[in-house]
C-alpha cells in the first residue's frame, strides 16, 4: 500500500471526527470538574481565569491614572491583594505596553468574577468567529462543518487560552482582520491590524519583515509578460507593502499618542526599559518552560549551554523568516502565503506560550482545505501531529524535546515546497 494510501485509510473524516468529539468531551468535562471548586480557586489551587487577573490589575491602574504603577511589581501586587483578596501570592512580571492597560478599564469597574467570566465569554466568541470566517473562505471544507466545529472546539491553544484566560483571541483577531482586509486590497488596514499586534510584539516579528522587505524586493511577476507589465506589477506590489508598512506605523503611533495622552510620557519610557532588560528576566517571564512552543524554546530545552542555544536559535529563526518572505513574493493564493507566515511566526517568537497557539487556526483551516485537493501523506501526518502534539508539552520537563516544535518546522517546511512547486506548475495567480 502506497503511503498517500495508507494516509487516507488513517485520516478519514468520520475517524478524526471521532477523536475531535472524544478529545473536545474530555477536555472541557475536566474543565468543568476542574472550575466547579467552591470559591476563587480551582481544584489544582490556581486562581481561576489565573492570567486574567494581571489585565484586572492593569485595568485598575488606567481607571485610577496610575501610569507610575504599571512598572511597578509590589503596587501591582497590594492591589491584587486588595481587589481579589483570593489571589494572594499569584503576582506578574508587569512587560506590555501602557497602552494595554486601557483595553481592561472598563473590566475593572466590575468585580473580578464577573470581568473575568466576561473575558473568557468574549474570549471564546473572538475565537468562534475568527474560525467561522477562516472556514468560510475554504470551499473544500464546507461539508465537514461538524468536524471542524468539533476540532476547533478541542484545539490546544484554545482549551489553555480558556484555561488560563489569557489574551491571545485578540493576536487571532489581528491576524484574521489583516488576513480579510488583504484579500479586499485595502491594505492600509491590513497594516493597521499589523500594528495593533504591538500588544505582544513578539508575533509582529515575521509580518513586519515579510512586508518591510517587500518594499523593496516585491513580489516575483508572472513570467510571460512583456517588460512594461512586470515593472508596473512590481510598483504595484511595492505601492501595496508599502502601504501595509504605513499603516502598521499609524496604528503604534496612535497607541503611543492614546498611552501619552492618558498617562504622560513616564509609562513610555519605563516601558522601553522593561523591553531592552527583558532577556534577563525570561526565567521570570518562563517559569514552566514546557508550555513555550517556539524555536528559542525548543532549544532551550534541548541544550543545557544557553550560549549555544542562542546561537542555534537565532539561524534557524532566521531560515524561518526567510521562507516566509520567500513565499510571501511568490505567486502563490494569499491563503498559502498566509499559512506560511503563521507557522514562520509561531516559530520565530522568542516568547511563545501554548495558548498562543490559536493564531495557528487558519493556517491549519487553509492546510486542511489545500487538502482535500492536493492530497499529500507528509502534510497530512504532520498537520494531523501539529495539532495534538502541543499536549505532549509537559512530557518535555523529562525528555528536553518539545515536539510540536519539530512538527511545525516540518510542516512549514513540506508545505512551503510544495506550494512552491504548485505555482512553478501552474499559471501564477494574481
Amino acid at each position: 500500500m502506497s503511503p498517500e494510501s495508507r494516509a487516507a485509510s488513517w485520516l478519514t473524516s468520520q475517524r478524526i471526527r471521532r477523536q475531535a468529539l472524544l478529545l473536545a468531551i474530555a477536555l472541557w468535562l475536566g474543565y468543568a470538574v476542574n472550575m466547579s471548586a467552591p470559591g476563587m480557586r480551582d481544584r489544582f489551587g490556581h486562581l481561576k481565569g489565573a492570567d486574567f487577573l494581571h489585565s484586572y490589575i492593569l485595568g485598575t491602574l488606567a481607571l485610577n491614572h496610575l501610569g507610575d504603577a504599571l512598572y511597578d511589581p509590589r503596587i501591582q501586587r497590594d492591589i491584587g491583594d486588595m481587589r481579589v483578596p483570593e489571589s494572594s501570592g499569584d503576582y506578574f512580571l508587569p512587560v506590555y505596553g501602557p497602552q494595554y492597560s486601557l483595553i481592561w478599564s472598563p473590566f475593572a469597574k466590575l468585580p473580578y468574577t464577573w470581568a473575568a467570566a466576561i473575558w473568557i465569554f468574549l474570549s471564546a466568541s473572538i475565537y468562534a468567529a475568527c474560525c467561522y470566517a477562516i472556514w468560510q473562505t475554504c470551499p473544500n471544507l464546507r461539508s465537514y462543518g461538524i468536524t471542524i466545529a468539533l476540532l476547533t472546539a478541542a484545539f490546544p491553544g484554545f482549551y489553555e487560552l480558556i484555561n488560563f484566560g489569557q489574551n491571545s483571541a485578540l493576536a487571532l483577531a489581528c491576524f484574521t482582520a489583516m488576513y480579510f482586509a488583504l484579500r479586499a486590497r485595502h491594505d492600509l488596514l491590513a497594516g493597521v491590524c499589523l500594528g495593533l499586534l504591538a500588544y505582544k510584539p513578539q508575533l509582529g516579528l515575521v509580518p513586519a519583515c515579510v512586508f518591510l522587505v517587500a518594499c523593496v524586493w516585491p513580489r516575483k511577476a508572472a513570467t510571460g509578460r512583456s517588460s512594461e507589465g512586470i515593472e508596473t506589477r512590481l510598483a504595484a506590489s511595492r505601492f501595496a507593502a508599502s502601504q501595509v508598512v504605513l499603516g502598521a506605523f499609524l496604528a503604534i503611533a496612535a497607541q503611543i499618542g492614546v498611552a501619552w495622552l492618558w498617562y504622560g510620557s513616564g509609562p513610555l519610557f519605563n516601558y522601553a526599559r522593561v523591553v531592552t532588560h527583558l532577556g534577563s528576566a525570561a526565567k521570570i517571564l518562563e517559569p514552566k518552560p514546557y508550555l513555550m512552543h517556539s524555536l528559542r524554546a525548543f532549544w532551550d530545552l534541548l541544550l543545557p549551554w544557553p550560549t549555544v542555544a542562542l546561537a542555534l536559535y537565532i539561524p534557524t529563526a532566521v531560515a524561518a523568516v526567510v521562507l516566509a518572505i520567500v513565499c510571501w513574493r511568490r505567486s502563490i493564493p494569499l491563503e498559502h502565503r498566509f499559512a506560511v507566515m503563521l507557522l514562520a511566526t509561531i516559530l520565530v517568537a522568542p516568547h511563545l506560550t501554548v495558548y498562543d497557539l490559536v493564531i495557528l487556526a487558519p493556517a491549519f483551516l487553509w492546510i486542511a482545505d489545500w487538502l482535500q485537493t492536493c492530497f499529500n501523506p507528509f502534510v497530512a501526518w504532520l498537520l494531523y501531529f501539529s495539532y495534538i502534539l502541543p499536549f505532549a508539552g509537559p512530557l518535555s520537563r523529562w525528555t528536553h524535546l518539545q515536539l510540536s516544535v519539530i512538527s511545525f518546522a516540518l510542516l512549514l517546511l513540506i508545505f512551503s515546497e510544495k506550494i512552491w512547486r504548485e505555482a512553478y506548475s501552474q499559471k501564477p495567480v494574481a
